[in-house]
């Protein structure tokens, strides 16, 4: 049986939609080798976000147009509590200065932590170091991918390696 790995992700600008490409075209050959199956059950942008309905074919593009609805953060912790959803690792693939305010509270709601978003830069040294202590209190994991601007490649690709690294550490506990 394969090892559900369930991202939540922030942010489909190029960055995010790379990342979720290269997990689709990894996702067999993933299954296979590494008995890891990387979901994508939350794709959010800053308004709206998309949440996978059971039995779904996955056109991630196209249901994120058809199906997406208004949310806050609220209720997607409520999805996936909802959807006994485990193993659940929320990627920041966004730019917003305002979204870092929530890792804290994502941290202590059970979801691992990924982040590119280059506003952490800006953030008090202690922001950073206190994420990560909530993060290792609760057995999580928090990473903060420092890249160069513009090479969505190279961000989807660090982004691919960091979360098969949680999913990794979450198979070896199971």
């Amino acid at each position: 049986m394969n090892h559900k790995i369930n991202i939540v992700l922030f942010g489909i600008g190029k960055a995010g939609s790379a990342l979720i490409n290269k997990a689709v075209k990894s996702r067999k050959e993933l299954a296979i080798e590494e008995q890891i199956d990387i979901r994508f059950p939350v794709i959010t942008n800053s308004t709206v976000a998309f949440f996978e309905k059971e039995g779904a074919k996955y056109s991630w593009e196209a249901n994120f147009i058809q199906f997406s609805i208004p949310f806050n953060l609220e209720n997607v912790v409520d999805y996936v509590y909802a959807n006994n959803l485990e193993n659940v690792v929320a990627v920041d693939a966004t730019g917003s200065a305002e979204f870092i305010k929530e890792y804290a509270g994502l941290v202590k709601s059970g979801f691992n932590l990924v982040s590119i978003n280059d506003n952490l830069k800006n953030q008090h040294p202690d922001f950073e170091s206190e994420v990560l202590r909530t993060a290792l209190n609760r057995g999580l994991d928090y990473n903060f991918i420092d890249l160069p601007k513009g090479n969505d490649k190279a961000a989807a690709h660090e982004l691919f390696e960091a979360i098969l690294a949680i999913a990794q550490k979450t198979k070896a506990v199971a």
